[in-house]
């Protein structure tokens, strides 16, 4: 799985269609795999819903500098919910 590493500005990032978002959304989207938050990466809570992958802590998500995405065909933000429903 490639993952695109996409910075965060002044508390907003160019999700993969190209509309300005907050890291926040990126917390509920399939595609995210970790935030950067003090240089490590950390998991993102939507890999519990989308993933057999195990995520315990929540990160500091405003906090962050970059956020590591798989999304690949500039389809952009997918709530996880939507694999529920």
């Amino acid at each position: 799985m490639t993952v695109n590493e996409i910075p965060v500005k002044d508390g907003v990032l160019i999700c993969t269609d190209g509309r300005p978002v907050e890291p926040e959304k990126c917390r509920m989207c399939m595609h995210s795999r970790y935030f950067v938050i003090d240089g490590k990466q950390e998991k993102s809570p939507a890999l519990a819903f989308c993933q057999v992958e195990r995520v315990t802590k929540v990160p500091d998500i405003p906090r962050s500098t970059a956020v590591g995405c798989a999304e690949k065909r500039g389809d952009g933000f997918h709530n996880v919910s939507n694999i529920f429903s």
